[in-house]
């Protein structure tokens, strides 16, 4: 009995990690296809010539003159967010800035302060346009939609 037993518990555990195996492979895959749509994506607004970026204001301006926006980009002072600023006034992951139907919204996390235009939004979401002064904690950026030429971000990326 001890050896049906055995051989039941070595076959369950072989067909769990395959299982483990699989999804890893289908998770790699799914991520770098929607990686790939979002990189052709702002390819096809930079070969149109416009762009949506954030150009942060001193002490946080960066030689590169701000970053182009991408479908969903998290804001904060984890390395791991898309937007990486050091700065204490940020949480760790701050505010979430992304498009949905063509327009561009942002929305803090928890209850990490935003301010637009030098007001506090009153919905939790707040809608964005070109031009928009937007200051997270201390930081602050400019939300611009420009038109720009592809060859200045070729060099970049």
């Amino acid at each position: 009995m001890p050896q049906a037993v055995y051989a039941f518990v070595v076959s369950l555990m072989r067909y769990f990690f395959i299982a483990i195996i699989v999804y890893i492979l289908v998770r790699i895959v799914y991520h770098s296809l929607r990686e790939y749509g979002e990189l052709r994506r702002v390819k096809h607004w930079l070969s149109d010539g416009y762009a949506k970026y954030i150009e942060f204001l001193p002490p946080y301006a960066d030689e590169e003159g701000g970053f182009v926006l991408v479908r969903s980009n998290l804001i904060g002072r984890s390395p791991r967010c898309d937007i990486f600023i050091d700065d204490h006034s940020l949480k760790r992951r701050h505010a979430l800035l992304y498009e949905r139907k063509g327009e561009e919204y942002i929305r803090p996390r928890r209850k990490a302060s935003l301010w637009i235009n030098g007001e506090r939004p009153p919905k939790r979401t707040a809608s964005l346009t070109d031009g928009d002064l937007v200051r997270l904690g201390n930081v602050t950026f400019l939300f611009k939609l420009r038109r720009a030429p592809l060859e200045a971000y070729d060099e970049q990326g």
